[in-house]
């Protein structure tokens, strides 16, 4: 089902910073700006590197106002960094992802056929695909023994528990709605939403969860105990974690992008978050499509 004629008044442009691509990244850049024109955009913004290699032809953007579309151009860490510019006012704000990176996973255009596939987006002739979020809190005591909050981040991905470069192993105490889950004594864990389970999660023998199953997936990496295996959880539920005292910190990533370093006496709660991420895509369910051609998903040789 195609959406009604959109009206992109404010659209904001995150480019990847990768050198060698710069000159044709630029010249596509370039053409995306006549297309806006021609097509009556009121506002185009940028971020450090899109404004820098358009020579200040557009502003930079300000993530704390409304914009009706932010387009990533780069591979999946470009659109995991434009997301976590997400607001509460951006409810309605759509992403939309240019592969000019290497997997491109997340990604709906590629460069040969950007601006033709554009055409038919300023149309309507999209599909919305909405994405969960996870959203991390940690809690530490303060002088007077109050519990306060030193951290909130949003994952599109996942949010992971380790000790950085080390393989160290740890007692991870987890309960799901403060009922007990179970204490995972391994070198760190994922706790991942259905976009994430092909990425980390994945790799240390995780299910690929299919996008439209809202849900959370908890998996341990190289758990001691065998019987530790992934599980699968209700969205629905707020889950709590907390560390053996015996090491002196642990590290918390978001997306492999942003990190905290938890001391063991603090405490986390992670849930589904209220807001969403909404990508548009130009067909309609092609997640499987995606499995097979980006990842030789059950492909034969």
């Amino acid at each position: 089902m195609n959406q009604k004629k959109p009206n992109f008044r404010r659209i904001a442009i995150y480019t990847h910073n990768k050198p060698d691509k710069e000159k044709v990244e630029t010249e596509f850049l370039e053409k995306l700006l006549v297309f806006f024109k021609k097509h009556g955009v009121k506002e185009v913004y940028g971020d450090v590197r899109t404004v820098s290699m358009l020579k200040n032809k557009i502003p930079l953007i300000d993530d704390d106002k409304k914009h009706d579309l932010k387009i990533g151009i780069g591979g999946d860490g470009t659109l995991l960094k434009m997301m976590r510019t997400l607001q509460k006012k951006d409810k309605e704000g759509l992403l939309l992802g240019l592969n000019f990176g290497t997997l491109g996973f997340l990604s709906e255009l590629v460069p040969k056929t950007a601006l033709e596939n554009m055409e038919k987006i300023f149309q309507g002739e999209f599909q919305i695909d909405t994405r969960m979020l996870l959203k991390a809190f940690v809690w530490r005591k303060n002088a007077r023994g109050e519990k306060e909050k030193v951290f909130r981040g949003y994952a599109l991905n996942e949010v992971v528990f380790g000790h950085g470069g080390l393989a160290r192993l740890t007692n991870f105490h987890v309960k799901v709605n403060r009922r007990v889950l179970s204490t995972y004594r391994s070198d760190g864990l994922i706790f991942s939403t259905p976009t994430g389970s092909t990425a980390y999660s994945l790799s240390v023998g995780g299910p690929i969860i299919s996008p439209n199953i809202h849900s959370i997936l908890v998996n341990p990496v190289a758990p001691h105990t065998l019987s530790h295996r992934p599980i699968i959880l209700s969205p629905k539920r707020v889950i709590h974690l907390s560390f053996d005292g015996r090491v002196d910190f642990i590290s918390m990533t978001i997306d492999g992008q942003i990190h905290f370093s938890v001391k063991p006496t603090d405490e986390v709660s992670i849930q589904a978050a209220t807001r969403r991420a909404r990508f548009i895509r130009l067909k309609e369910s092609h997640y499987f499509k995606t499995l097979r051609n980006k990842m030789a998903w059950g492909e034969k040789k």
